[in-house]
């Protein structure tokens, strides 16, 4: 009888320690849905909610780490040497020493290139492995002549990246969305932070996460670190710093309180385990590694995705994109679905001028944002870097602020607000989020990642927190431009044809920046009395002064960067 009762007490506590995430309350949850999914369709059954906030989205990512009993897997693009890389590298080496398997494919090209920091990685624990995606001439830091030769050899090898971004937790939960490892995606930069959005997925469609991480780990490009040659060279010297304690990792003193509430199992229930409600479909999409064929793939699976999706949408369309440079056949999908629904509404929100992060590629959206809201209608939001909503989206700007201070930042280097959101909802029925920018390089060139689901809720959830950023008093309102004497259908007219050449010399841009006047109720562009409740602001609102050199560079890359579009 007592051998019996500990056997019984033995398989109990095995079957503990293989349940997801253990004893955090999101665990719970796990194996509830896990048990209760249908086992032969992984769309269905999946918990999901979103994560809009960048401290939330750290605090969850060390509550994960810390709680997984038998595997991580982390795709990233970018993952810097700053005190949120270095908290959720040593999370992640803590885990692998209790036991964890943890692999993380980085992209090389965006992310630290220390080759002594990579030489301790891959030294470190047995259970801990790091993977780099295309490394050129398979060196860690390739000197810029390196770089050069490597693209005059194979100019795609250098362009194609690996743009995915996940976090995956003993197969079951999964964390997915636009955030990179950096500072700025998790609202701790002193400068530049991205209003970002994650996913938080439960269930079977996590499943589908493991096997694309697979694809990718499996991948002939995906090269472990120890096979870097300088890389090697280091590991074999033996003499690279190594980071045993705690104490050896620059935290900044930043992570006291979140350290402290990623260990309170009620916050966490009551942040994340209560946001999480069962969608009707859910289903993770990913490109193949090296995203087919050819410089340009033209059968890319998430793009295919998409596309499908926005070919449902029958009376309103809204897109959340950090950067807005659509290709030809972009164009003429938006201009299908136009023509196939006179009423549709498309309602797009990004960066303004003064929020950007990617000077050329805002150039693009500015020499092509008169096709887009007179040839196809869209409706254009551009974000304010200091919006209203700031202490909604940004509620450590004021520790921020006083650090930048301590840290003696330049005048004016003070935090701002950049869209990095990568997102779509259709009909208030499907809801995209994901690493996909409405761009050239998302769509053809940079694989990408992302869970698409079929649930009324979430898309309305969605749909609202992107429409909160469309508000006037968060964003700026793209609109044609008023001239005199109809000079506005002549300057339509040159500025479409200049459009569509190498080089665009024309100054003067039919679309203008727009914000809404005191007191006056907002229409929408096309209204008769827009112009009588709104004020043009200029191409520019933000800009530093007249000319500045950010102005002067936004008009050189439109007049001449035509030819560079598609790998924007």
């Amino acid at each position: 009888m007592r051998l019996a009762i500990v056997l019984l007490l033995m398989s109990s506590v095995l079957a503990l320690r293989a349940a997801p995430l253990g004893d955090s309350p999101l665990g719970l949850i796990a194996t509830e849905v896990l048990a209760a999914a249908d086992k032969g369709d992984r769309t269905r059954g999946n918990h999901v909610t979103l994560l809009e906030g960048g401290y939330d989205a750290l605090l969850l990512r060390v509550h994960l780490i810390r709680h997984a009993q038998t595997s991580i897997a982390v795709q990233t693009f970018i993952w810097s040497d700053d005190e949120c890389g270095r908290l959720l590298m040593y999370e992640l080496i803590e885990a692998a020493k209790r036991g964890v398997q943890v692999r993380i494919i980085a992209d090389h090209l965006f992310s630290d290139q220390d080759p002594d920091t990579v030489a301790f990685l891959a030294t470190v624990h047995p259970n801990f492995a790091i993977k780099h995606y295309r490394p050129a001439f398979a060196r860690i830091k390739p000197s810029r002549l390196q770089l050069m030769l490597a693209g005059l050899k194979s100019f795609h090898a250098v362009n194609q990246r690996m743009h995915n971004k996940i976090m995956l937790f003993d197969d079951a939960v999964l964390v997915t969305g636009g955030r990179n490892i950096e500072n700025s995606y998790f609202n701790h930069a002193t400068g530049l932070n991205y209003r970002d959005r994650d996913v938080l997925v439960v269930g079977p469609a996590a499943r589908a996460a493991a096997e694309s991480f697979q694809e990718f780990w499996d991948y002939r490009h995906a090269v472990p670190s120890a096979e870097l040659t300088d890389v090697a060279a280091v590991m074999a010297r033996g003499n690279f710093r190594r980071y045993p304690r705690r104490e050896d990792w620059d935290f900044g003193g930043l992570f006291g309180a979140l350290e402290r509430e990623a260990g309170d199992a009620g916050l966490i229930r009551a942040r994340f385990g209560t946001a999480l409600k069962p969608v009707a479909r859910a289903k993770f999409i990913a490109d193949e590694p090296g995203k087919g064929q050819g410089f340009f793939s033209t059968t890319a699976r998430i793009t295919r995705e998409l596309r499908g999706t926005l070919e449902q949408a029958r009376t309103r369309v809204t897109i959340q994109t950090p950067y807005l440079v659509l290709s030809g056949p972009a164009q003429r999908l938006i201009a299908g679905m136009q023509t196939r629904n006179p009423g549709l509404v498309i309602r797009v929100s990004t960066n303004s001028f003064a929020s950007t992060d990617n000077l050329p590629a805002y150039s693009a959206n500015y020499r092509l944002r008169g096709d887009y809201i007179e040839k196809l209608g869209l409706q254009v939001h551009e974000f304010m870097p200091q919006p209203a909503a700031r202490s909604r989206l940004f509620p450590q700007y004021e520790r921020m602020a006083a650090r930048a201070t301590q840290l003696n930042a330049a005048d004016g280097d003070r935090p701002f607000l950049s869209l990095h959101a990568k997102s779509l909802v259709v009909d208030d029925r499907f809801a995209f989020v994901g690493s996909y920018n409405l761009d050239p390089r998302s769509e053809n060139l940079n694989c990408e990642a992302g869970l698409l689901v079929e649930d009324e809720a979430l898309a309305r959830a969605l749909r609202d927190e992107i429409d909160r950023d469309l508000q006037p008093e968060n964003s700026w309102v793209i609109a044609r431009r008023r001239l005199p004497l109809r000079l506005d259908a002549v300057n339509g007219l040159i500025d479409g044809v200049m459009s569509l050449s190498p080089v665009d010399l024309w100054p003067v841009q039919n679309t203008s920046s727009f914000e809404l006047k005191r007191g006056a109720p907002e229409v929408a562009p096309g209204h008769p009395d827009f112009y009588e409740h709104h004020r043009d602001v200029g191409s520019f609102p933000g800009a530093e002064g007249a000319l500045s050199t950010k102005e002067i560079l936004t008009r050189l890359y439109k007049a001449v960067g035509t030819p560079l579009t598609p790998v924007l």
